[in-house]
């Protein structure tokens, strides 16, 4: 499951039970009978097949006879593997056996609505008696993983799932023996997605055990994870954080979104319903959030962290649409939206800006773009398990552009990872790996977003790796320009910023300070000699994840770079990309001018809509055209146009107020802007002069 299995190995296996946390309690016959309807409800949910994927999917294919041992006889039981534990897979199968569907997969939805029932029937006879002696055998070897995360997790929660659904046939001391398995999990150091997962195991303890109390606890916690805060879990922004300020929206926090609804939908009109506050909270994270980061029904691989490096996994994105349901079904704030988002309605239009995770998403109607930055306040896409072995520069500016959705489908394996879209980085050995569980952040605290709901603005001062660059990225509706200043460093290898690296459609067609392929156009305002790679590559999945499968896939590539040589001292570059766009219009002169493109401004404006944006990278003034301009006296992402006449938004995340000269027509206007602070440091800030203005 994305975000399941391999998780860091950084905690000894515990024991403890999980203690109960004080709080207001929920007693009495309607504690009672909330327990038994979630009870009735969960296991009707298991049996459909409705409940999330765990670990790593059942093996494809029919398995082998069940040993009398209960046992079966393709696993190695003593497997030590950190990422996909062997000895796992027979709970997988276990969980199949136990909803009476022996050979057969579990869908992969969430746990949306199920119907009401006694959750009592025994399944298949057959079946049954095999899935009862496989837990005997389990329960009997005990399998122990060096991946902590399997002991107090992911075992304890799949073994709650056959419990549950085998517990007609089982006898005392079977269920007794399940529940202490249940019992190695613990509240202590969880947070997030991995808090979340805690209080599944306790709420299966719970039901297994009669324990209504524990119960309400455990949903008093599943409750206090819909808050958003500083620290990891759901941001004040709409994303997710998971090992430190790590945006991972499309791993821990697909599966917190998958999870949560559907334990919402559980307890729907009980007396362990979640608040309405905390189901709008979940309402707005799905819509306002994870709906975002999904291009083409798939995640962009830069919020998946490590998990982007397993195959497939940025498609579990469509498992968003159950969630929705069964979110839209637990009767909370924004149902219709949600189920028509469940439904398949149209992504949202427009840009929306993530500035506690340095990310930049951009949605129009027949494309969509994001950008990922970095700041010392964000950690970079971890290493760990020897999962994400190339993903060191995923932080680095990336910009990725889809129109159909399978521009970057399945590259990874194949793809340089030295050439990510949208970087600046020494083209040398491979890149290495970054630390494990977000210990890395980026190297300088200025890296912003910007957006008034339909025009958006990114922009980072790049220092990695011994490369610096202030780079800059401003959305319009038909195109967007990237802008580069202050490239140096890099060493005896050559500096590289890659426009693209896609999936080769058709031929490259060359133009006069332009490129086009299959539908989008590269426009450079002075000619440039662009660097053009295209052909067949090959790799392998465990190239970049070595729990992956090892056969050797290959893929059509094309790669489109600006190499600025060895030891760049002030190199710089300047493109507009124009998704759509026929090899004939893109000869024909744009609406967008570079106004500034040095190390400490960079600036842009576009005739046709009437805006500037520019991003000053320390206090200073922006002539613009007519004899106007604009002076700001801190570092800024500016914007001048649009539906307020002023949006700003803070790179440093710092708060305070900024001060805006601004020269109209011979006329000078001062703002005075109040930039958010607390969670909200970076948040974009407008006004409308003259009514703010001092004149």
């Amino acid at each position: 499951m994305p975000g399941l299995r391999g998780l860091c190995s950084r905690r000894v296996l515990a024991r403890a039970p999980l203690a109960r946390r004080p709080g207001v309690a929920v007693t009495g016959a309607g504690l009672a009978e909330a327990a038994a309807t979630v009870r009735a409800r969960l296991v009707s949910a298991l049996r459909a097949g409705q409940g999330t994927r765990t670990g790593p999917p059942a093996s494809q294919g029919a398995w082998p006879a069940l040993d009398a041992d209960g046992t079966w006889p393709d696993l190695d039981y003593a497997g030590r593997d950190l990422a996909v534990w062997t000895p796992f897979e027979h709970l997988t199968r276990l969980v199949e056996l136990a909803r009476g569907t022996p050979g057969g997969r579990a869908g992969a939805g969430a746990e949306d609505g199920a119907e009401d029932g006694d959750g009592d029937g025994d399944g298949d006879g057959d079946g049954a008696e095999q899935a009862v002696r496989a837990l005997d055998a389990w329960l009997r070897l005990d399998p122990i993983c060096p991946n902590w995360w399997y002991n107090q997790l992911g075992v304890p929660r799949l073994l709650g799932d056959v419990a549950l659904l085998l517990e007609p046939r089982l006898t005392a001391v079977q269920r007794d023996q399940a529940i202490r398995v249940l019992e190695r999990a613990t509240w202590e150091r969880m947070t997030g997605q991995n808090l979340l997962w805690a209080a599944q195991v306790a709420i299966r303890r719970c039901l297994l055990a009669g324990d209504p109390d524990g119960l309400a606890d455990a949903y008093r916690r599943v409750q206090g994870l819909a808050v958003p805060g500083p620290g990891e879990g759901i941001q004040a922004d709409g994303s997710f954080h998971q090992h430190g300020a790590q945006l991972y929206s499309g791993g821990y926090g697909h599966v917190f979104a998958v999870e949560t609804a559907a334990l919402a939908a559980l307890s729907a009109g009980t007396a362990l319903a979640l608040s309405g506050r905390a189901l709008a909270v979940l309402a707005g994270y799905l819509l306002d959030g994870q709906r975002w980061m999904v291009h083409a029904g798939r995640y962009d691989i830069a919020c998946m962290g490590r998990e982007s490096s397993r195959e497939g996994n940025a498609a579990q994105a469509r498992e968003l649409a159950a969630a929705a349901r069964a979110l839209a079904s637990a009767g909370g704030p924004r149902a219709d939206e949600l189920r028509a988002f469940a439904g398949g309605a149209l992504p949202p239009q427009g840009t929306r800006a993530f500035w506690r995770s340095d990310y930049l998403a951009v949605h129009r109607p027949t494309w969509s773009a994001a950008v990922k930055l970095s700041s010392t306040r964000t950690a970079l896409s971890e290493c760990c398990n020897d999962e994400g072995l190339r993903g060191r520069h995923l932080c680095d500016g990336v910009c990725h552009l889809w129109r159909g959705g399978d521009e970057y489908h399945e590259l990874w394996p194949v793809q340089d990872w030295r050439h990510i879209p949208g970087t600046t980085a020494a083209y040398g050995a491979d890149p290495l790996p970054t630390n494990v569980l977000g210990a890395d952040t980026g190297d300088s605290p200025f890296a912003g977003v910007l957006s008034d709901g339909e025009y958006g603005v990114a922009a980072m001062h790049l220092k990695h790796d011994g490369v610096e660059a202030r780079k800059a990225w401003f959305f319009f509706v038909e195109e967007f320009v990237a802008l580069g200043a202050g490239i140096s460093g890099g060493g005896d290898v050559p500096v590289h910023t890659t426009l693209d690296q896609t999936a080769l459609v058709g031929e490259v067609r060359c133009l006069p300070a332009a490129l086009h392929h299959n539908g989008v156009g590269y426009r450079f305002f002075e000619p440039v000699p662009v660097t053009v790679r295209a052909g067949t590559r090959s790799g392998r999945w465990t190239d970049i994840n070595r729990s992956q499968p090892g056969r050797l896939v290959s893929a059509d590539v094309l790669e489109l770079w600006l190499d600025h040589g060895p030891r760049p001292a002030a190199a710089s570059y300047a493109y507009v990309t124009i998704p759509g766009i026929s090899p004939e219009r893109l000869r024909e002169p744009g609406q967008v001018t570079v106004l500034a493109n040095t190390p400490d401004l960079q600036a842009v404006r576009h005739a046709g809509l009437g805006l500037v944006q520019a991003v000053f990278h320390r206090p200073g003034t922006l002539e613009l055209p007519g004899g106007d301009g604009v002076t700001v006296d801190r570092p800024l992402l500016l914007q001048l146009g649009g539906a307020s006449a002023v949006t700003a938004a803070c790179p440093l995340a710092a708060g305070g107020t900024a001060a805006i000269g601004l020269r109209r027509d011979g006329a000078e206007h001062r703002l005075r802007l109040r930039l958010p602070d607390g969670p909200e440091a970076g948040a974009t800030v407008t006004a409308s002069p003259p009514g703010d203005a001092e004149r």
